[in-house]
């Protein structure tokens, strides 16, 4: 019997033990998945739509109505009344042209900024302005347009003279303005002593006298730097004329513009890389830039490479190549590759020391040349300002090139010249000229 009471004894004891072990588990259980509800329910879920929130106000959206401010040529003020449509450059578009030491042409074009900057203090515009004549002179080998402007101002142009006078102390210190034979209302402007403006104030505008017997004036307009925005290329394709295409090979759009430009029967022109001066330190033409310092053979490849992205071109016009073009070596293995394929090239001008002029006689090729940049100050009523001198240049001469880039300012200038440009002009490609 005693043996039997042990038994049972030990039967009782380990019972209870059992049972705290196990109630010690479950609520070790219970406290984890209490624990990992917890921290599940409190979990930060307003994480993921903070991101957009982020994207949606980045700094730049504040920021950008500055920007062309920012970027824009102090010595270069807006007139008032006319800037309202300006658009500043991209900054990725700065570098289109290439900058030239003294150079003239651009000395000119802003005694046409600082005109147009008076015109606007007195809340006039362009509109009363004409060309009468517009003349290729030369001042120490550059070449620049003469130009014979007619402004009705009524009686009193003193207002006028006195904003003039302002801005080309501002824009052109080396300009003097004076009178023609003492004369208030006939005076010229000179650059270093060069004229470049005849400016007549009458009191009403007389009829202008008939032109120059010349065949049906021709004015070409090409627009560079093409081959990133379809959307561009679309744009210019819709105006109510021809605008040739000049497409940068390397471009990421290239071919898409190319294919757009054959759709719409537009001139497609190889906008093809040039060394300039300086290269590529303070001016760089980019990837396939052609170099004075290459072979024959390296010459002709890199032509063909270039070539090779957009075959179907009608020719060809230099992007930069201020150094290039002035080499004779190099421009006569340039232009026989191109000769011998059938395509036409284009001098854009960079450089009044081109020799494309001479090689192209040599090898019997017909000259063609840029007269006008229209776009170097990229303001839309500069730019119409460009335009209406091509204008009278084409009716004087019987044919201008004018050369622009795919700017903002340089779109909408084209659209609203569209709808007041001389219809007595023809506009047209290269080729038919």
């Amino acid at each position: 019997m005693p043996p039997k009471k042990r038994k049972g004894k030990k039967a009782r004891t380990g019972f209870p033990q059992f049972s705290l072990f196990k109630a010690l588990l479950w609520v070790c259980v219970i406290l984890l998945t209490g624990l990992t509800l917890f921290v599940l329910m409190h979990m930060p879920l307003g994480t993921p739509p903070s991101t957009p929130k982020e994207v949606v106000q980045p700094p730049v959206t504040r920021e950008s109505p500055q920007e062309p401010a920012s970027r824009r040529n102090d010595t270069e003020p807006l007139p008032g009344p006319v800037a309202s449509n300006d658009t500043a450059v991209p900054k990725d578009q700065e570098q289109a042209y290439e900058a030239q030491l003294n150079d003239f042409e651009a000395k000119v074009r802003n005694v046409d900024l600082a005109i147009l900057q008076a015109l606007a203090a007195q809340g006039e515009n362009q509109n009363i302005m004409r060309h009468r004549a517009v003349e290729a002179r030369n001042h120490d080998g550059q070449e620049f347009y003469y130009q014979n402007l007619t402004m009705s101002l009524g009686q009193d142009v003193f207002p006028f003279l006195a904003e003039l006078g302002k801005s080309l102390e501002l824009l052109v210190p080396e300009a003097t303005l004076a009178t023609v034979n003492e004369n208030p209302r006939d005076l010229e402007i000179s650059i270093l002593g060069e004229p470049t403006h005849h400016l007549f104030f009458p009191l009403s505008l007389v009829p202008e006298p008939a032109p120059q017997a010349v065949k049906t004036p021709r004015l070409v307009i090409v627009i560079d730097d093409l081959g990133e925005s379809v959307n561009v290329a679309k744009r210019l394709a819709d105006l109510p004329f021809p605008v040739s295409f000049s497409v940068l090979p390397h471009n990421t759009k290239a071919r898409e513009v190319a294919e757009l430009a054959r759709k719409k029967n537009r001139e497609l022109l190889l906008h093809l890389p040039c060394e300039p001066e300086g290269y590529p330190k303070t001016a760089n033409s980019g990837p396939g830039t052609l170099r004075v310092k290459m072979s024959d053979a390296q010459l002709e490849q890199t032509l063909v490479d270039n070539l090779s992205r957009l075959p179907e071109v009608d020719g060809v016009n230099n992007h930069m190549g201020s150094s290039l073009t002035k080499d004779k070596k190099a421009m006569t293995v340039v232009l026989a590759h191109l000769q011998g394929r059938g395509k036409f090239f284009l001098d854009s001008l960079t450089t009044p020391k081109s020799c494309v002029r001479e090689i192209s006689k040599s090898l019997g090729m017909k000259y063609y040349r840029r007269h006008i940049f229209m776009d170097n100050t990229a303001k839309e009523h500069a730019i119409l300002l460009q335009l209406k001198k091509a204008e009278s240049l084409a009716k004087r001469t019987g044919v201008a090139v004018v050369i622009g880039h795919p700017y903002p300012a340089t779109l909408s200038a084209l659209e609203s010249w569209a709808k007041t440009r001389d219809v007595s002009i023809s506009i047209c490609k290269i080729q038919d000229i």
